[in-house]
C-alpha cells in the first residue's frame, strides 16, 4: 500500500476520532440536560393529567342543616388547577381508568353526607372516600394522585373535627353550667340538711321529753283509773244518797199535811181557848193550853229538822226561817211559862190569849203557805232528785267506760311509752345519718365549686377557637435548610454524576482506541502524563457545557455558581482518572469492567431515594464507589453548602483518583517489566 493511501486513511481515522471526540463531549449535555428538561418540574404540570370525578352523593337535612359534602368537594375541585379534574359519571369514570382516558378516578359515594351528618350527631360511622387509580399506567403519578385523595380526605376529615369539637365544646359549657346549678343545688341541699339535723337534734331532744311524758302520763293514768274507781264508789253512794232523800221528800208531804192540820187546829183551839178564857175556868185552860204549846214547838223542831235536809234551799231557808221564828217566837215570849203564869195570874189571861190566838192565826197561815211551797218546792226536788238519779246512772255507766278507756289508755301509753324511747333511738341514729348526710352534702357543695372553679378558670376559649384550633392545632414553619424547587434539581446530582461518569468513560474509550491506532505521533501524547492531561481537559470541556446549559437554560440555580463549575470539572477528571488508571492498566478491556462499575453505582448511589431504602448489598458497597460521594456533594452544591463535608468529599474523591492513577501505572509498568525479561530470556 502506498505511503499516500496509507495518509489518507490516517486523516481520515483522525477525522473520525475528532468528530467522535467533540461529539463525546456533548454527551453528557444529551444524557443530562435532555432528561432532566424533560422532567425538571412534572409536578407543576400535573393540570394536563386528567384525572375522574365522580359526585354520587345525595344531599341531606338533619336537625335544621343541610349537609351536601359532595357538592362543596366537588366545587372546591372545580377551582383546583393542580391537578386536571374531569367530572364525569360513574360509567365514564370506571371506562376511563380501565382503559386509557383517566389515570384515576375519585369517587364520592351516595351516603357520604348522610354519614357525615350522623358523624356530627354522635354516631361515629366513618363515611368512605373511593379512590381507584390505574397504578400500572404510571406508578408515580399513582402516588400523586393517592396523595391528593388523602388531602380531599384531610379536608373532609377536618370539617368533620370542627363540628364534632363544636359539639363537644359546647357540651363543656352546658357541663359547666351545670356544675353551677349543681354547686347552687349542693349548696341548697347542704343549707337544707343543716337545718334538717337542727331539726333532727330538736326532735331526738321532743322525743325523749315526750317519752319522759309518756312514763308520766302512764303513772298519771294509772292514777286517775284508781281515783276513777273511787269516784264510781262515790257515785253509787250519791245514788243511794239520792233516794232516800226522794223518799223522804215523800214521807214529809204526810207530815207537811199533819203540820198544816196541827197548825189549824192550833190555831182555833187557841182561838177556843181565848174564848173560854174570857168566860171562865181560864187558869185550867191555859195549863192546857202550856201543854199544847209544847207539843207545838216539838212539831215544829221535827218540821223545821226535816226542812234542813230539803234540797231546794231558797224555799227550805225561807220555810226554815219562818219555823225559827215561830219557834224563837215561842221561846222569846215564854209563851209556856206565861200560860202557866197566867194560870195562875187571871188578870191578863185573856189578853195573853188573844196575843197567842193572833200568833196561832199567823202560825196557821204561815204553815199553809209553807206547805203550798213545800208542796211545790218538794214536786221539783223529786223531779231534779230523779234526772240527779239519771244523771248518775248515766255517771255510772260513764265511770265505767272511763274506767275501761283508762285502763286501755294506760296500756296504750306504756306503748306509747316504749315506741317513744325507740323513736328516739331511731331518732338518734337519723341525726347521725342526717350529720353524715350534711356532712357529704359540704363536700359535695365544695367539690362542684371547686370544680366550678376549675373549670371556669381554664374553659376560656370560645366554641369557634376550640374547634379551630383543634381543628388545625399546629402551624407548621417551614425552616428547612437547602431548599430544592424543582424535582429536576433534586435529580440533577445524581443525573450530572452519570452525564459525567459516561462521558469519561467514552471519551477514554476514544484516546484509548486513538493510541491503538498510532494516528497521533506526538511524543506528549505517547506520555502517561500527556494523555491524562489531554484527557482531564476534555472531560473538563464535558463539565463546563453541562453546567452552562443547566443553569442557563433549565434554570439550575446551585448555591455557589463558581464551585459548582468546579465540582462539575474535578468530578469529571477524577472520573477519567479512575477510567484512564484501568484501561492503563489492562488495556481496552477495562471498558466493561468501568460499565459494570457503572451499572452497581446506579443503585449503591443513593441519587433517587435514600441509600437506607436498597438493599443491603447496596449499601454495603455504597462508601466504596465515587459516584456515592460526587451526589452527596452536588448537592450540597445546589441546595446548601457544608463546608467540613465536602472537604471530607473532596478528599475522598481524590483519594480515588490517586489510587487509580498510580495502581493503574503501577500495574503497567510491572506487566511491561514481566515481559521485557521474558523476551529477554527467550
Amino acid at each position: 500500500m502506498s505511503e499516500k493511501v496509507l495518509e489518507n486513511k490516517r486523516r481520515s481515522l483522525f477525522r473520525i476520532i475528532v468528530i467522535s471526540t467533540a461529539a463525546i463531549v456533548f454527551v453528557p449535555i444529551l444524557y443530562s440536560g435532555i432528561y432532566l428538561s424533560a422532567f425538571w418540574n412534572p409536578y407543576g404540570k400535573f393540570y394536563n393529567v386528567p384525572v375522574a370525578f365522580v359526585n354520587l352523593d345525595k344531599p341531606i337535612v338533619k336537625n335544621g342543616k343541610r349537609y351536601n359534602i359532595g357538592k362543596d368537594i366537588e366545587n372546591n375541585l372545580r377551582k383546583n388547577n393542580s391537578i386536571g379534574w374531569k367530572f364525569v359519571s360513574l360509567n365514564e369514570a370506571k371506562k376511563g381508568v380501565n382503559g386509557t382516558s383517566y389515570y384515576a378516578a375519585v369517587i364520592i359515594p351516595e351516603d357520604f353526607s348522610q354519614k357525615i351528618s350522623a358523624a356530627a350527631g354522635g354516631n361515629l360511622t366513618r363515611p368512605i372516600l373511593l379512590y381507584e387509580a390505574n397504578k400500572g399506567k404510571n406508578f408515580v403519578f399513582a402516588q400523586v394522585s393517592e396523595r391528593a385523595a388523602e388531602s380531599i380526605k384531610a379536608e373532609i376529615a377536618s370539617s368533620i373535627q370542627e363540628q364534632t369539637v363544636k359539639a363537644l365544646a359546647s357540651s363543656l359549657y352546658d357541663v359547666k353550667n351545670s356544675l353551677l346549678t349543681a354547686s347552687n343545688g349542693a349548696n341548697a341541699l347542704q343549707n337544707g340538711t343543716e337545718k334538717l339535723l337542727t331539726g333532727s337534734r330538736q326532735l331526738s331532744t321532743g322525743l325523749t321529753a315526750a317519752a319522759n311524758g309518756a312514763n308520766q302520763l302512764q303513772n298519771g293514768l294509772k292514777q286517775a283509773s284508781a281515783g276513777e274507781a273511787q269516784l264510781s264508789t262515790g257515785i253509787d253512794s250519791l245514788t243511794n244518797g239520792l233516794n232516800q232523800f226522794k223518799n223522804g221528800l215523800t214521807q214529809n208531804a204526810g207530815s207537811l199535811t199533819q203540820l198544816v192540820n196541827g197548825a189549824n187546829a192550833v190555831s182555833n183551839g187557841v182561838s177556843t181557848i181565848a174564848s173560854v178564857a174570857n168566860n171562865a175556868n181560864v187558869s185550867q185552860n191555859l195549863a192546857s193550853a202550856a201543854n199544847g204549846i209544847v207539843q207545838i214547838k216539838t212539831a215544829l223542831s221535827q218540821a223545821a229538822s226535816i226542812l234542813a235536809s230539803s234540797s231546794d234551799p231558797q224555799s227550805i231557808a225561807q220555810a226554815q226561817g219562818i219555823l225559827n221564828g215561830l219557834i224563837n217566837t215561842i221561846n222569846t215570849n215564854n209563851l209556856e211559862g206565861n200560860l202557866r203564869t197566867a194560870a195562875g195570874n187571871a188578870r191578863i189571861l185573856t189578853s195573853s190569849l188573844n196575843q197567842l190566838s193572833t200568833v196561832a192565826k199567823q202560825v196557821a197561815a204561815g204553815t199553809n203557805t209553807l206547805s203550798s211551797t213545800l208542796a211545790t218546792n218538794q214536786k221539783n226536788a223529786v223531779s231534779g232528785i230523779n234526772q240527779l238519779i239519771d244523771g248518775a246512772n248515766k255517771l255510772k255507766s260513764g265511770s265505767q267506760g272511763l274506767t275501761n278507756g283508762l285502763n286501755t289508755a294506760t296500756q296504750n301509753t306504756g306503748s306509747l311509752a316504749s315506741g317513744l324511747t325507740s323513736l328516739n333511738t331511731g331518732a338518734s341514729d337519723l341525726t347521725n345519718g342526717i350529720s353524715a348526710a350534711n356532712s357529704g352534702a359540704t363536700k359535695l357543695k365544695d367539690g362542684l365549686s371547686s370544680g366550678y372553679t376549675t373549670m371556669s378558670s381554664n374553659l376560656k376559649f370560645s366554641v369557634e377557637n376550640i374547634s379551630s384550633f383543634v381543628t388545625n392545632p399546629l402551624t407548621l414553619s417551614d425552616v428547612s435548610i437547602n431548599s430544592v424547587p424543582y424535582y429536576g434539581q433534586g435529580l440533577a446530582p445524581y443525573f450530572i454524576s452519570l452525564s459525567l461518569w459516561l462521558g469519561a468513560m467514552l471519551m477514554n474509550l476514544i484516546i484509548s482506541l486513538t493510541k491503538l491506532s498510532k494516528i497521533i505521533e506526538y511524543k506528549f501524547f505517547k506520555t502517561y502524563t500527556g494523555v491524562f492531561l489531554v484527557g482531564s481537559a476534555l472531560v473538563m470541556l464535558q463539565s463546563v457545557i453541562l453546567s452552562f446549559v443547566l443553569v442557563n437554560a433549565l434554570g439550575l440555580s446551585p448555591s455557589n455558581l463558581a464551585l459548582f463549575y468546579l465540582e462539575n470539572m474535578f468530578i469529571s477528571v477524577v472520573f477519567f482518572s479512575i477510567m484512564y488508571g484501568v484501561s492503563y492498566a489492562i488495556g481496552i478491556i477495562g471498558t466493561p469492567i468501568i460499565f459494570i462499575l457503572f451499572i452497581l453505582q446506579l443503585a449503591s448511589s443513593g441519587g433517587t431515594f435514600p441509600i437506607e431504602t436498597a438493599p443491603s448489598f447496596f449499601r454495603a458497597i455504597s462508601p466504596f464507589f465515587p459516584m456515592t460521594y460526587t451526589v452527596e456533594g452536588l448537592r450540597m452544591i445546589i441546595s446548601g453548602i457544608n463546608a467540613s463535608r465536602l472537604t471530607q468529599i473532596t478528599i475522598f474523591l481524590i483519594i480515588f483518583m490517586l489510587i487509580f492513577l498510580l495502581g493503574g501505572f503501577i500495574i503497567n509498568r510491572t506487566f511491561k517489566g514481566l515481559k521485557t525479561i521474558k523476551a529477554e530470556d527467550d
